[in-house]
């Protein structure tokens, strides 16, 4: 296992190690413990030679994994591969009940998913990690390269990058509604209250009632998230009403 570990890292793959014959990491941070660093893997590996391989994926290790998991998901890869074109040649790993299809990392981010590109086709990214050969699978089975695959890692093809990347800054929704429609600061309870202030006389009572919404909105917040709004005063001469949850 050590020599498959430090092997890795020569290459540049992040590793960490994962308890004997499980997927269960053996650090106490997981996959944030992963590193190219010969002492520590020896170090690891020291201490329990039977220790299974892990590969941190994402942009640590500059590659995401295609996990197809048993004859179904074969299947659905295989009508995806007909609609759409063949995968390229490319390093693959076989696993208990399946494969493993390793691809170079792309500018765009790559995340975990399961059964987003088809039913039992997990993608294995950013946050995630897979156990390499000669790891050794719960049921007993040892991972192992494929000897009919390609020899290099190559780039994915287009189809399959559009059914799995997130445009970066957008992987967790930041800066959007919950309806997916993106944040705009002019379109936010403040900005529409300032605007219907100014266009009110300073004595008016519906101004009053606007000023004392603002000073409510600056207590909780405007954006995306913020646990309360208020709704603007519609008619002159009418109090803001009270707030409402989200």
């Amino acid at each position: 296992m050590i020599r498959a570990a430090l092997a890795y890292a020569r290459k540049g793959l992040q590793i960490f190690p994962c308890q004997p014959r499980a997927k269960r990491p053996a650090t106490a941070n997981g996959l944030k413990d992963a590193t190219t660093d010969p002492d520590q893997i020896r170090a690891w590996w020291h201490h329990e030679p039977a220790f299974n391989v892990a590969v941190a994926t994402g942009a640590v290790s500059g590659i995401f994994v295609v996990d197809a998991d048993g004859m179904d998901a074969e299947a659905e890869l295989r009508k995806l591969e007909a609609e759409h074109g063949t995968l390229p040649a490319t390093i693959e790993a076989i696993t208990a009940r399946g494969r493993h299809v390793y691809f170079k990392m792309t500018a765009a981010d790559v995340r975990n998913s399961a059964s987003k590109v088809a039913p039992g086709i997990d993608i294995r990214g950013t946050g995630g990690y897979v156990l390499a050969p000669p790891s050794m699978h719960p049921t007993g089975r040892p991972y192992c390269w494929s000897v009919d695959c390609g020899s290099v890692i190559a780039a994915a093809p287009a189809w399959l990058l559009a059914k799995i990347e997130t445009p970066k800054g957008n992987g967790n929704g930041a800066g959007r509604h919950r309806s997916g429609a993106r944040w705009s600061p002019k379109g936010s309870p403040r900005a529409r209250a300032t605007a219907r202030l100014r266009s009110l006389p300073a004595t008016c009572c519906a101004a009053a009632s606007i000023r004392s919404s603002l000073s409510k909105c600056s207590r909780y917040g405007t954006q995306p998230g913020a646990r309360r709004r208020y709704r603007l005063p519609t008619s002159t001469g009418s109090s803001a009403r009270s707030p409402a949850r989200n």
